[in-house]
């Protein structure tokens, strides 16, 4: 996603690890960087907003009945439709 230069930013201190701030230095231009990083991060939270989505329906699969009749399908599907 593109960050608009009005868009708010923070400086903040982290740890990275030596080899992969060598491998940013020499791929990303410097005035690039931040950007870089916005995008990483952004793309790693949506990643596990998802991963967390997919447990939640996993886990609530397991606790719904394994088999529906017709007539208990087309009851769930035209409740409350009155």
């Amino acid at each position: 996603m593109f960050t608009s230069a009005k868009t708010r930013r923070k400086k903040i201190n982290f740890m990275i690890e030596q080899s992969l701030l060598e491998e940013l230095e020499n791929i990303v231009p410097a005035g690039e960087r931040s950007d870089f990083m916005n995008e990483a991060v952004e793309e790693k939270l949506a990643h596990i907003g998802r991963k967390k989505a997919y447990e939640y329906i996993k886990e609530f699969k397991k606790a719904q009945k394994k088999s529906w009749s017709n007539k208990e399908i087309l009851k769930f599907i035209h409740e409350g439709r009155k």
